[in-house]
C-alpha cells in the first residue's frame, strides 16, 4: 500500500468519526421484533458482500482482471472514504489499490469504477421505481426518477455522453483519460451481482422497518432504499449523502403510510444500520489486505 492510499485511509476514518459525531445517530428507537432486526443485519452483510464481487465482474469485463482478495481489500479499506467531501475518494481509493497491485493505469481504472458506480445507481432507480409502482405512487416521483434514469443510461452506454465526460475530465484535471466502453451484453453478464446486492439490501431494509414498526409493513418499502441511496450519492455537497438520503427516505416512507415521526426514526436508525455494514466490510477489507500481503511475500520468496 503506497503512502497516498494510507493517508486516504486515515483521512476517511477521521471524516467518518466526525460525520458520526455530528449526525448524532446513536439514539435508537423502540425495537418491536429483535428477530427481524437480526435478519436485516444478516441480509445487509450479504448485500454488501456482493459489492466487491460486482466490481470485480466489471473490472474483468473491461479487460482489467483482479483477484477476489484484492477487490475485497480495496473495497473494505476505502469504505469510509465516502465521508470525505468530494464524493470521488471512495472510487479513487478502491481503484488505486488494485491499480498498484496490478500495475494498471489509475485513471483508466478510476473510469471503470465510475462506470460500476453508475450501473449500481441506475439499477437502484429501477428498484425504487418498482417500489413506487407497488405503492401506486409512481406519479409522485415518477418523472424525476425517469429523467435521472435516462440520463444515467446515456452516460453508461452513449458515445456522446462519454465524450462529454472525457472533455470534462481533461478540463478539470488537465489530462486525457480513456473511458472503457462497456457493451449492453458485457454489462448484462455482470448484472446478476448488482441485482443480488440490491435484493439483499432491500430485503434487509424491509426487515429493519418491520423490526421497528408496530404495524404491517408492505415489502415495497424495502425497494425504496436503493433509490434513497442513489439520491444521496447524487447530492455532491453531502458526504455519504448524509441528510439527503434520510430526507428522501422520510418522503418515501410517508408515501407508504408512515407518520413523519415514524419515518424520521426509521431513517435515522437506517443510517446506523448501514454503518454497521460498512464496519463489517472494513474488517473484511483488513483481513483481505493481510491475505494479499502474505501472498505477495510467498511469491517473493526464492
Amino acid at each position: 500500500m503506497k503512502h497516498w492510499f494510507r493517508y486516504l485511509l486515515y483521512a476517511s476514518l477521521l471524516f467518518f468519526a466526525v460525520a458520526l459525531y455530528k449526525a448524532n445517530y446513536l439514539v435508537l428507537p423502540r425495537i418491536y421484533s429483535p428477530a427481524a432486526l437480526a435478519g436485516s443485519i444478516a441480509l445487509l452483510f450479504l448485500g454488501l458482500f456482493c459489492d466487491p464481487i460486482s466490481w470485480r465482474a466489471i473490472l474483468r469485463r473491461s479487460g482489467h482482471p483482479a483477484g477476489f482478495r484484492e477487490c475485497f481489500a480495496a473495497v473494505g479499506l476505502s469504505m469510509f472514504a465516502k465521508y470525505i467531501p468530494g464524493k470521488i475518494w471512495a472510487i479513487v481509493g478502491r481503484a488505486g489499490y488494485v491499480a498498484e497491485k496490478r500495475s494498471y493505469s489509475l485513471g483508466t481504472l478510476t473510469s471503470v469504477t465510475v462506470t460500476w458506480q453508475l450501473i449500481l445507481l441506475w439499477l437502484g432507480l429501477v428498484f425504487g421505481a418498482c417500489g413506487l409502482v407497488l405503492l401506486d405512487k409512481i406519479l409522485v416521483w415518477g418523472w424525476p426518477i425517469l429523467f435521472l434514469w435516462l440520463g444515467l443510461t446515456a452516460v453508461i452506454f452513449g458515445d456522446a455522453a462519454q465524450a462529454l465526460a472525457r472533455r470534462a475530465y481533461k478540463k478539470v484535471l488537465g489530462r486525457q483519460i480513456t473511458i472503457p466502453r462497456l457493451s449492453i451484453r458485457s454489462t448484462a453478464a455482470a448484472m446478476p451481482w448488482f441485482v443480488l446486492m440490491w435484493l439483499f439490501v432491500s430485503g434487509g431494509f424491509y426487515l429493519l422497518v418491520v423490526g421497528l414498526s408496530p404495524h404491517h409493513v408492505p415489502f415495497s418499502v424495502g425497494l425504496g432504499f436503493p433509490m434513497t441511496v442513489t439520491l444521496g450519492v447524487f447530492a455532491v455537497f453531502a458526504p455519504a449523502g448524509i441528510g439527503v438520503r434520510e430526507g428522501a427516505m422520510v418522503g418515501y416512507l410517508a408515501l407508504a403510510g408512515f407518520s413523519t415521526q415514524e419515518a424520521a426514526a426509521v431513517s435515522i436508525t437506517a443510517r446506523l444500520w448501514y454503518l454497521l455494514g460498512e464496519v463489517f466490510m472494513f474488517v473484511i477489507g483488513l483481513a483481505a489486505n493481510a491475505a494479499v500481503k502474505r501472498a505477495q511475500k510467498t511469491r517473493a520468496r526464492p
